[in-house]
């Protein structure tokens, strides 16, 4: 893999546009940190001896009403006292009174709805948004002994609210997201990681290609929580075939499927699978219409590592072309640091509606809609976007004419590089680097703004416009 350097948490500003924001804690100034847990006391039973101890470690007074203690298996604890810890100072949460822990300036009871089991648990603190501020998680407690900061692996558990699904909780060590555009050729296949947790956005157009990267990945026998089919055409659902063979061993958590009719058969035989396991209670199959069940237009899949993956409905089902029923899909770093946005083969029109309806279309990174052809892509919709980088997916010689050059003077005028699937490869984005910077790529070959052998110009009169 090569790694290609820029300035990547640093979106340009373009003319006329206003700065947007990243997305905040909502903890007030002050940040929960969970210092050490007591899972398994010695002197005392369980439910008069578990424990966990809190500081905050920001410059404000840290502010509990309203934040929710979770734990595996357990009912969520909603804190409804006025609890207020002042900035460097600690709280013990604590399931009966009497608890104490060295350096605890104050004590909460939370009682029994949460237990901490002595193998295989994890504990989290979320705000009253739903996002998990700190968690830890554990794999064995030794009777009688705090485990501390230094003992504890670090865990952002699931944090699914609503009617939203969730990633199973479970202890996992790495916080960063990665996002692997995978190289298939003609088609789109997303692959994110976090903590554990995986989503896969549509499968490309050839079983066989997806298989290839399913071995290389290792992910025979694993877990795919979300898999999003963003449209009906073939490029992006057929190899999820491959995904749902039964030899593979692969479970599936929840699908998200527009459900619209098609003549497809291969689309039919997909969707055969899908239901045989809904049937079997192996898998939630949603609407993307309606993707919570209650009629908002986004669901948030909050992954064990913190990112959040929401799956946005697409436009109104009386869209002419399948292109524009395409979901979208924002991705949210766990520190909000980094924003990615994708949304299959959206054209203008799609485009429009979504700039309409108010959705979130600011990211850093832009997964270039429909392969590159310049009616995936406008003036405006960069603007709004804004991104450092789009990333487009797509085979070497296609007859369609992809990347149109219209599309990248449009990314180049906005201020922004690009990468291609047909000349670099599949496209790997980690948020956050290890060496601190808010995110960064990794390519198998090649360098930004190639170009291919099919690119031209099209002749289509709204890339005139």
């Amino acid at each position: 893999m090569r790694r290609l350097l820029l300035p990547l948490g640093l979106a340009p500003l373009l003319p006329g546009a206003a700065a947007c924001p990243r997305e905040q804690a909502s903890d007030g100034g002050g940040r929960a940190h969970i210092e050490a847990v007591m899972a398994d006391p010695r002197d005392v039973a369980d439910e008069r001896g578990e424990w966990l101890l809190v500081r905050n470690a920001g410059g404000a007074p840290l502010r509990l009403r309203g934040w929710t203690l979770a734990s595996g298996g357990d009912t969520p604890h909603r804190i409804a006292s006025d609890v207020v810890v002042p900035p460097g100072a600690r709280v013990l949460l604590a399931r009966a009174a009497g608890a104490r822990a060295d350096g605890a300036a104050t004590t909460y009871v939370y009682g029994g709805g949460i237990a901490l089991a002595n193998a295989d648990d994890w504990v989290a603190l979320r705000d009253p948004g739903g996002r998990t501020v700190d968690s830890v998680a554990w794999s064995a407690a030794r009777r009688g002994a705090v485990m501390t900061d230094a003992e504890l692996r670090r865990a952002n558990v699931a944090t699914g609210t609503g009617a939203a699904p969730a990633a199973p909780a479970a202890p996992v060590t790495a916080r960063a997201l990665v996002v692997r555009v995978l190289d298939v050729g003609q088609g789109d296949a997303i692959l994110v990681e976090n903590g554990g947790s995986r989503a896969l956005i549509d499968g490309g157009a050839d079983p066989a290609v997806l298989g290839r990267h399913l071995d290389r990945l290792g992910l025979d026998g694993q877990t795919i929580d979300v898999v999003v089919v963003t449209h009906g055409h073939l490029d992006h659902y057929n190899g999820l075939r491959e995904l749902f063979r039964s030899r593979r061993r692969i479970a599936v958590r929840y699908l998200f499927d527009s459900r619209d009719p098609s003549p497809n058969r291969t689309l039919d035989d997909l969707r055969d699978s899908v239901a045989a396991r809904v049937r079997r209670g192996q898998l939630d199959a949603r609407d993307a219409d309606d993707p919570c069940g209650d009629g908002r237009p986004a669901c948030t899949v909050t992954l064990r590592g913190g990112a959040r993956l929401q799956v946005w409905r697409p436009s109104p089902a009386d869209s002419a072309s399948p292109n524009n029923r395409s979901v979208a899909v924002r991705l949210v770093s766990a520190d909000s640091g980094f924003t990615m946005w994708l949304a299959g083969d959206a054209e203008r029109e799609a485009i429009a509606w979504m700039e309409r309806n108010g959705y979130p279309l600011r990211a850093d990174v832009l997964k270039g809609d429909h392969h590159g052809s310049c009616d995936g892509v406008s003036a405006s919709y960069l603007r709004r976007i804004g991104p450092s980088l789009v990333v487009m997916s797509l085979a070497a010689r296609n007859e369609y004419g992809f990347v149109h050059e219209q599309t990248t003077r449009l990314i180049a005028a906005a201020g922004a590089r690009w990468l291609r699937t047909d000349q670099n490869g599949t496209v790997t984005i980690t948020a956050p680097t290890r060496d601190g910077r808010p995110w960064g790529v990794d390519v198998e070959r090649g360098t930004w703004n190639m170009r291919g052998p099919s690119d031209r110009a099209s002749r289509d009169d709204k890339c005139r416009r």
